[in-house]
């Protein structure tokens, strides 16, 4: 291997056409922040490759849907890489879903220093130094196929570091049986270190999360290699809005601790652990269900009301998407010994816990023709039998929040009780 140094940059799953998904009521002040953050997070990729004078940029997959971003997007990218090329810096684009090298515009031609792989194989593309190579990438475009077939990365040892970029599902083991010495992954949202000895095994996950379910840190990866190839790498955080969700405990309900104060602690750590960004909060509470002041729908509109009007018009936010009502991981055992119709329900329900719902069949009670019907049999009729369980454990909730009194909506545009979707 020749005895330079070098650094480069691996970035992934900019997804300019997508937006933030899974989030209800947002205030004016954050809409426009939202609709920014993913651009702003993506251009700081290129801004960083510029400032850290990186020698290439390693670009794997979802960048953008061509078609879906409209001509945005395409001058988006179009800008960015010529900025690169002014400095020297070239660009090694491998496409996946989103971005697949066909859906590109034929009358948009790339800059120079854009290399894209191509679909059919895996190429091997030499980056150069003053004429002298230094770094071998194997890259393929994505053809459909859901795993990467490390296989086709097979190639004779050589001196120069090598890089495979690839993009789809990965098996440590046998990405690792390769001759590679960094795998640069793409077609993950989440960032995760699949290896951190050699082979480096990386995705970089995307620099802006779109969804509640894509909480923590989002960014880029930094490589430095010296002439030994001692590598460290650094992950660059990038984005503008982090998104959580958080789980208050049934036992500091139960011990009668005020679920505000829980709360106003809980929003002050994660605005620190945030350092500055705006936060989108899914919040999940174990409910202590002898309480009911705050288990009905009009307590929790008002506890969220609260959480918003508290913290959710600061620079920076912390605006709370929606509170969601779990069950305790058991219901008082007084009202199951109770002679009553609520005692009588919370038994046949604990029977069907007892063989995991497998015999339970609810399909009778909603094939009627009964005002919501198909909303009950949404909420009431899991297609798998993997979902059994839960469903019992949210119908059970639903039975014991209305034989004790209370009005629940399944209409209601927030999530509540368990989960229950509308």
């Amino acid at each position: 291997m020749a005895k330079e140094s070098f650094r480069f940059i691996h970035a992934s799953d900019f997804h300019l056409e997508r937006p933030m998904q899974d989030v209800l009521d947002l205030p004016d002040h954050l809409r426009r922040t939202l609709v920014d953050a993913p651009w702003k997070a993506a251009a700081s990729v290129f801004e960083h490759a510029v400032v850290e004078n990186v020698d290439f940029v390693v670009l794997v997959g979802d960048l953008l849907n061509p078609v879906s971003a409209g001509a945005q997007g395409v001058a988006f990218l179009l800008d960015r890489f010529e900025e690169l090329a002014a400095r020297g810096i070239e660009v090694y684009w491998a496409g996946g879903a989103a971005d697949d090298p066909d859906r590109w515009p034929e009358a948009v031609a790339l800059p120079a220093n854009v290399h894209v792989f191509s679909k059919r194989q895996v190429e091997p593309v030499v980056f150069r130094r003053n004429g002298h190579p230094l770094v071998t990438l194997f890259g393929r475009s994505s053809d459909g196929a859901e795993s990467i077939r490390a296989a086709e990365y097979a190639h004779e040892a050589e001196d120069n570091y090598v890089i495979a970029v690839a993009y789809g599902q990965a098996d440590v083991e046998t990405l690792g049986n390769e001759r590679i010495d960094y795998w640069a992954l793409g077609g993950q949202h989440q960032p995760e270190t699949l290896s951190a000895e050699q082979p480096c095994i990386r995705y970089c996950g995307s620099p802006q999360a779109r969804a509640l379910s894509e909480p923590g840190p989002h960014g880029f990866v930094l490589v430095d290699l010296d002439a030994q190839r001692n590598m460290q790498t650094h992950q660059v955080e990038a984005d503008l809005v982090r998104t959580t969700i958080q789980v208050i405990d049934a036992d500091d309900v139960a011990l009668g601790r005020d679920l505000r104060q829980l709360l106003a602690r809980r929003v002050a750590r994660i605005q620190s652990e945030a350092a500055g960004r705006h936060v989108l909060v899914h919040w999940r509470v174990h409910m202590d269900l002898e309480n009911a002041s705050v288990v009905g729908p009009s307590a929790l509109e008002e506890l969220l009301s609260w959480l918003r009007r508290e913290f959710g018009h600061g620079s920076p936010a912390c605006w709370s998407v929606d509170i969601e009502v779990l069950p305790p991981k058991q219901l008082p055992k007084k009202w199951q010994d109770e002679d009553t119709i609520l005692g009588d329900f919370l038994r046949v329900a604990a029977g069907h816990r007892k063989n995991a719902a497998k015999e339970l069949n609810l399909k009778p009670l909603v094939d009627g023709e009964t005002p919501g019907a198909a909303h009950w049999a949404a909420a009431l009729l899991p297609n798998e039998s993997s979902a059994q369980l839960a469903m019992l454990e949210r119908s059970t909730l639903l039975g014991v929040d209305m034989l004790r009194g209370h009005q629940i909506d399944l209409l209601a545009p927030t999530r509540r009780y368990g989960g229950l979707e509308k």
